[in-house]
């Protein structure tokens, strides 16, 4: 779910290209989950804090963590028919140089602390598969996780990547790859999952005592987050527009934002030791971090 590409099925709709969106998600029901229980903490101190478009955004009384309060479901049945007709494939191939410049640097990135000949990668959120194909290029052993279809095909006629369906957590990945890879990567993703602990937990298990993760992801102790909130209270509730382009409750939109500091604990109960930033983003409205997995 990378730059760009997590929204490319609404864009595939806005630009006549079909109602795709609704072949390959659809917004969960708030009944299967209790909002009050803090995605990030687990503790019940959670309500609503601010009411946005077509979505309540809950705050955590005792860890501060901001969520919506909207869940994906991902349907077991595939579509009958391919989705990537040719409108759609030169849609997405269009959008294909501006994604490159983003991965180039997150592949970068990757490189300045890992020698990627060979090893084992798992690209959570691959999108149309052009991050692994970056990792092919780099001479390591790509493998990739992209829960829409008709990503999975593109990377496949494009890239000649075969790119699985199953979420991190499902028992093809943590039975079959327990302690398996030397890098995961996780790019523009952990804020659209709908349990980032849990994601992060099940991405630590798959990694070797000792590999990486890298991930990057939207600060909340961005000036930009900071102006929507006080543009939100200052218009006493009014103006939630900046707040609106934060998250979204379609499918895989943004559904939670950390600050540095959460995202801190996160990882390190989730397994990992926060190794640093990277030097190679400069963005201040991001964190890009690289970590290694604990070794006992």
């Amino acid at each position: 779910m990378q730059v760009s590409m997590i929204n490319l099925t609404q864009d595939l709709v806005a630009s006549g290209g079909g109602q795709l969106h609704t072949s390959v998600a659809k917004k969960g029901k708030t009944s299967v989950y209790d909002f009050s229980r803090c995605k990030l903490c687990g503790e019940k101190a959670a309500a609503p804090k601010y009411k946005l478009k077509q979505m309540l955004l809950y705050a955590c009384s005792n860890c501060d963590f901001h969520y919506i309060d909207a869940l994906d479901d991902f349907p077991d049945e595939q579509p009958e028919e391919s989705l990537l007709t040719e409108k759609v494939r030169n849609f997405i191939e269009s959008k294909l140089p501006q994604n490159a410049i983003q991965l180039d640097k997150n592949l970068q990135f990757v490189k300045a602390h890992v020698a990627l000949s060979g090893m084992h990668c798992l690209d959570i959120g691959s999108g149309a598969g052009l991050f692994p194909s970056l990792l092919k290029g780099a001479r390591a052993v790509p493998h990739g996780i992209e829960p829409q279809e008709i990503f999975r095909e593109f990377a496949m006629k494009k890239f000649h990547l075969s790119v699985r369906r199953e979420l991190i957590d499902d028992s093809y990945w943590q039975n079959e790859y327990p302690g398996f890879f030397d890098v995961v990567t996780l790019w523009d993703t952990l804020e659209h999952v709908n349990f980032p602990a849990e994601t992060l937990k099940a991405a630590c298990r798959v990694i070797k005592p000792g590999g990486y993760l890298f991930l990057d992801t939207p600060s909340r102790d961005s000036f930009f987050y900071r102006a929507s909130v006080w543009s939100y209270r200052f218009s006493q509730g009014r103006n939630p527009l900046l707040l609106n382009t934060l998250y979204s409750p379609k499918p895989y939109g943004h559904k939670q934002i950390f600050t540095t500091a959460q995202l801190w604990t996160l990882l390190e109960s989730s397994g990992f030791s926060v190794v640093g930033r990277s030097a190679f983003h400069r963005s201040r409205n991001k964190l890009v971090v690289v970590c290694r997995k604990n070794t006992a």
